[in-house]
């Protein structure tokens, strides 16, 4: 029986072997930098009346003169959008109450500037009207083959680094056995503005978008 017991053994032992569990895990990132070739804008137009007819009224108006000035802008109309609109009580708070202030009409129009060259032209009309919040940001035409890009870059990466440590460990690399999505994944790109007090004086505005990814590559090891 015993060696009946040590020969299990060694069979047990060999139907598994070591080499199975060998692996090298690496991360890659990659940065790229693209200059912007357009800006999303969000105008919410926010109206207050006695009534809501009224605040309604005042709201379809300030609608009427936004699209009145995206149009002299030749902003396209498939690249505009117009939100339904919100009523509802105003409420203020006085002395520590809340009490109701007339009532609300609310919509939020989202457009894309191609054209950069428009920017100041249009920021100024849209500051000329007190009932429209305005945000915008850079962006690109072209962000999904950028976004594939960066993503092609941070798996690159991740090889390149596998390679070398595998070679001066004095190992070979195999098959690759997962892929990991890594990091804070931004789902849009990060903008920054490079506007200067000449590009302001010009009526020009430029700026970059920075798209960044990071993945976590698993190889096997021969």
């Amino acid at each position: 029986m015993k060696y009946l017991l040590i020969f299990f053994v060694v069979c047990f032992t060999s139907a598994f072997p070591q080499n199975e569990n060998k692996f090298i895990s690496v991360s890659g990132t990659s940065q790229i930098v693209v200059p912007a070739d357009q800006i999303n804008f969000s105008v919410q137009i926010r109206t207050i009346g006695a009534s809501v007819k009224q605040s309604k009224k005042l709201n379809d108006d300030a609608k009427i003169r936004l699209l009145s000035i995206l149009k002299d802008l030749n902003i396209d109309t498939k690249d505009l959008e117009v939100s339904p609109v919100s009523l509802g009580k105003n409420y203020v708070y006085t002395g520590g109450e809340r009490k109701q202030d007339g009532f609300f009409a609310t919509v939020v129009v989202t457009f894309i500037l191609k054209q950069l060259d428009n920017y100041l032209e249009l920021t100024d009309k849209l500051a000329d009207d007190d009932n429209f919040e305005v945000n915008s940001s850079f962006s690109l035409s072209n962000y999904e083959s950028k976004h594939k890009e960066a993503y092609e870059k941070a798996l690159i990466a991740a090889k390149e680094k596998a390679e070398y440590m595998s070679k001066t460990l004095n190992v070979e690399l195999g098959e690759v056995i997962e892929i990991e999505e890594t990091g804070n994944v931004q789902p849009y790109p990060m903008a920054y503005n490079m506007m200067t007090k000449e590009d302001s004086q010009a009526g020009f505005i430029s700026g970059n978008v920075t798209i960044s990814r990071n993945v976590k590559v698993k190889f096997a090891l021969k």
